[in-house]
């Protein structure tokens, strides 16, 4: 919700979902916010409808530590072998990786 590059990038995550949900592409939003209202209102005004880990920890939140986000937006795309198939995509990079690994 506060951050200017994530805000920036959503549409392009947000198009992508649409266009390959149908697909099995997933998204999971691990929110670095610590205002669950502020949260709820920025997802319902997005419309993203996908799962948001709220923890309400910031920067301390307990998934980001663990995968060692450090910088954001960050994303992480995972194959149906759930193994990293590309990260820090944005833009037409994400639907071009997703287009990809879909097929």
């Amino acid at each position: 919700t506060w951050c200017g590059p994530c805000v920036a990038e959503m549409p392009h995550v947000i198009s992508t979902y649409e266009k390959y949900k149908s697909a099995g592409f997933e998204v999971l939003g691990i929110s670095l916010d610590s205002d669950k209202d502020a949260l709820d209102k920025f997802v319902a005004d997005k419309k993203m409808t996908w799962p948001q880990y709220f923890d309400g920890k910031g920067w301390d939140n307990d998934i980001a530590k663990r995968i060692g986000i450090s910088s954001i937006p960050a994303t992480f795309l995972i194959g149906k072998d759930g193994k990293v198939i590309g990260s820090n995509l944005r833009g037409s990079a994400l639907e071009d990786a997703v287009a990809s690994s879909v097929k």
